[in-house]
């Protein structure tokens, strides 16, 4: 049976395989974001620490950029159907502004991550942390810092947010993507996008 690679970065067209990778991390961002798996309890405004960012890395890697937006849609989708009257109360009552900052960062994460693997793969280890780190980033500074860029969030919140929630989140970001990728260069089917030349 022939097997489908990932299509390549820049191509709109999935393949089996891209395609196969969206719904598996996708279903998995609908399973954290409705369970206790995807919040981890944390004493700060936010009052939790997420795990909902990794699925949208790991699929960025492995299929790609597209692949890696699409799965942060359905996070940002989940996450606006359960956190949207939060969205609204942090963007102060402005749905354009609360939008924004539930769906933009989210679908980046991905994307983001993707590009910064790809310079360092020759070091898969050292790119996997890297991505990982670029993806959490992305979706505690995207989210926040649309709220705070556009003032409709004090800038007082971004030291207990920060302090308590990105150092848990990175940490679950190294410890996924790293042994993700460590894991699946070892099968040596070239199933990591990033990876590749």
């Amino acid at each position: 049976m022939e097997q489908t690679q990932p299509s390549p970065a820049g191509r709109l067209r999935l393949s089996t395989h891209d395609l196969t990778v969206a719904g598996v991390f996708g279903a998995l961002a609908i399973v954290l974001a409705f369970t206790p798996l995807g919040l981890i309890p944390v004493p700060n405004p936010t009052e939790a620490a997420t795990s909902l960012h990794l699925p949208a890395i790991v699929a960025g890697l492995l299929a790609g950029p597209v692949v890696g937006g699409l799965v942060g849609l359905v996070l940002a989708i989940s996450s606006w159907y359960l956190y949207s009257a939060a969205f609204m109360t942090f963007a102060g009552g402005n749905l354009l502004v609360a939008l924004l900052a539930a769906f933009l960062p989210r679908i980046l994460i991905g994307i983001l991550a993707y590009y910064a693997y790809r310079p360092l793969r020759r070091w898969p280890a050292l790119a996997a942390g890297v991505a990982g780190l670029v993806g959490t980033l992305t979706n505690t500074f995207g989210v926040l810092g649309i709220l705070i860029w556009l003032g409709v969030l004090p800038t007082a919140l971004l030291v207990p947010v920060f302090s308590m929630n990105v150092p848990i989140e990175v940490v679950l970001a190294l410890v996924v993507t790293i042994p993700v990728v460590a894991a699946l260069r070892a099968t040596g089917r070239g199933q990591i996008a990033a990876a590749r030349d």
